[in-house]
């Protein structure tokens, strides 16, 4: 029998033999390969190996984008045994994961709820994402009072310094809320400030000049004595 991805599985293969190269740590490749056969098969029994190796899984492996998409769309037969490895562990941020598979299999459980409320508070930023897509207007209030707790990173120099913000702005529209007009205020604020740096980025990798040419910023001075020190100051 071949897979839809191209890998031949063996007739009758046990889904046993497949948790045990789980729980063995085999080489990336098995691991990859078995992860890929349990979440197709949906095994029941699979589950808690699988939510395991995602709070293992370096971001961005193979391993780690084919556990968060495959038990993300296993739907809400993922809680129970991500809800239990999740109570099991301490602190760190391999519980982001499992929060993020919470919030997007389709379920709706107070539990999950109550952990995105907490996550809201902890990291407003993953809090807003993850709230938005659960879908539960409760969470507006919250919402709220974070993006007007939050304040402008506006000596930042990071593309990414204004994305809670944003993403708080987002969250509060996406569940049917409105922003305040200070809210708006400061949403806005945020988008211009991140399009500003974004275009400074551009300039610093599309068409910087040389130190003795006229400054991109039109002045007719050289570059070495206008904006260089800035750009060399704000950006990496």
């Amino acid at each position: 029998m071949e897979s839809g991805s191209g890998e031949r599985e063996p007739p009758g293969e046990r889904v046993e033999s497949l948790i045990r190269v789980l729980e063995e740590g085999s080489d990336d490749a098995a691991l990859v390969s078995a992860a890929r056969r349990l979440l197709r098969r949906r095994a029941p029994e699979a589950l808690v190996p699988l939510v395991r190796w995602l709070t293992r899984a370096e971001s961005g492996t193979e391993l780690y984008e084919l556990l968060i998409a495959g038990l993300k769309d296993w739907g809400p037969a993922v809680v129970p045994a991500t809800l239990a490895v999740l109570e099991s562990m301490g602190e760190g941020e391999a519980r982001f994961e499992l929060l993020h598979v919470l919030a997007h299999c389709g379920a709706r459980d107070e539990r999950i709820y109550t952990a995105l409320l907490a996550l809201l508070e902890e990291e407003p930023f993953l809090g807003a994402v993850n709230l938005s897509a659960y879908g539960d207007p409760r969470a507006l209030e919250l919402l709220s009072g974070a993006l007007d707790a939050y304040a402008l990173e506006e000596d930042v120099a990071d593309v990414f310094a204004q994305q809670t913000v944003l993403e708080l702005g987002f969250a509060i529209q996406e569940l049917g809320g409105t922003l305040t007009r200070s809210q708006r205020a400061k949403f806005e604020a945020a988008w211009r400030l991140r399009e500003e740096w974004c275009e400074t980025i551009d300039r610093w990798r599309g068409s910087r000049p040389g130190r003795n040419e006229p400054c991109w910023c039109g002045s007719g001075v050289k570059y070495k004595k206008c904006h260089l020190g800035e750009d060399r100051g704000r950006l990496p």
